[in-house]
């Protein structure tokens, strides 16, 4: 049996590592306080893309959060199939047979309302093309910019016009706004704040706009892990965190303040060790866990709190320790320092009960971008 802080597992050795594992109260702790923060489930479009898991999406579904956000068509396909009421492809499509898979999925389930986001004019002609020869109405959301520039079109006029342009569509349905503040990144909370009370502000003038030039805005979903709560707390609108159901390192240390835990570690194991140098070599490489971040920030070992990431290769992960280090088999836990391209190193995450037992094995299924 290993324990780390608040993490237990009886039979370490009944895994095969590098595994990636689910503490299953902490991840029940998540979901309770992000309903907590915002005033309930029914104020949040949760973001599917950390956990890409379906059985984390019925998780929610159960405790009244039934609105996801998703990146990919894979991933819509299975929120629907987890029992979603409302689900936001927020990915440009610009090509025809995605969109023709959108429609599928749309008709197949015709209970839950389905909408994807538009910025450009090409957005629009391309979705309206699709749902033209099939007779379908698709529901198309505005991609807002605030200052990010990797997607949507900035509030003004060419905004307004584009989106009259869905609401003269005789086979789009202008269904609300979409916006993204994910540069807005601050760890001071009065930053913070500000930052989403601005955008608050631009959403609410602009909604106000629209509806005064005659035409519909039923939905608007806006933020992130930082904002989401701004947001989720502000009537009529959706606040979308992702992260939270994880929570990672990187977030932990940018955003104190929030309420949530490390649910989600990899089981690593140490495979060399050179005294002289003061270091271990473990298996935990890039293949093992995120590497996006530079390399002392993409892994956090528990009990270790001066071990310092300095090497990673595909298969290897070598930390600098302080002292006395682990033997050879050790085994250690580590917390990602960016959870969501690490979920996609696994087929599937091995859930932990209270009790340190393995009871269940939660299949990635949208880990596949198709």
């Amino acid at each position: 049996m290993i324990t780390s802080q608040d993490y237990s597992i009886v039979d370490p050795d009944s895994l095969e590592t590098p595994a990636m594992l689910l503490f299953q109260d902490m991840m029940d702790h998540n979901i309770r306080s992000v309903c907590e923060v915002v005033g309930g489930g029914q104020n949040l479009i949760t973001h599917v893309k950390t956990h890409k898991s379906e059985a984390v999406a019925r998780k929610q579904v159960e405790v009244g959060i039934d609105g996801f956000k998703c990146a990919t068509l894979k991933e819509l396909a299975m929120v629907l199939q987890a029992g979603a009421r409302k689900a936001i492809l927020s990915y440009p499509q610009v090509q025809k047979r995605k969109i023709e898979r959108l429609c599928d999925l749309t008709s197949s389930y015709p209970d839950a309302w389905v909408a994807t986001i538009v910025s450009t004019p090409f957005h629009l002609d391309v979705l309206a093309t699709v749902a033209a020869r099939r007779k379908q109405t698709l529901c198309a959301m505005l991609d807002l910019d605030v200052g990010m520039h990797r997607t949507g079109i900035g509030f003004g006029l060419d905004a307004a016009k584009l989106y009259r342009k869905i609401d003269a569509d005789q086979f789009l349905h202008p269904s609300g706004f979409h916006l993204y503040d994910g540069h807005d990144n601050f760890s001071d909370v009065v930053q913070r704040e500000a930052a989403a009370q601005r955008n608050i502000d631009s959403l609410q003038e602009f909604k106000q706009q629209i509806e005064s030039a005659g035409m519909l805005v039923p939905c608007v979903v806006a933020g992130g892990s930082f904002s989401f709560a701004y947001y989720a707390r502000t009537e009529g609108m959706y606040g979308s965190p992702g992260t939270f159901i994880y929570w990672d390192i990187g977030y932990s240390t940018a955003m104190p303040d929030m309420p949530f835990r490390w649910a989600a570690l990899i089981l690593t194991q140490v495979v060399d060790r050179h005294p002289d140098a003061g270091t271990i070599t473990t298996d935990l490489g890039s293949k093992g866990i995120s590497s996006d971040l530079p390399v002392e920030e993409r892994a956090y070992l528990l009990d270790q709190d001066k071990a310092q990431f300095i090497q990673q290769s595909e298969e290897h992960g070598v930390f600098r320790i302080p002292g006395k280090l682990p033997r050879v088999g050790d085994y250690l836990l580590a917390v990602p320092g960016h959870i969501c391209p690490t979920t996609i190193r696994y087929p599937g995450i091995h859930v932990i009960d209270t009790a340190g037992e393995v009871i269940d094995y939660y299949l990635h299924t949208a880990r596949d971008r198709l």
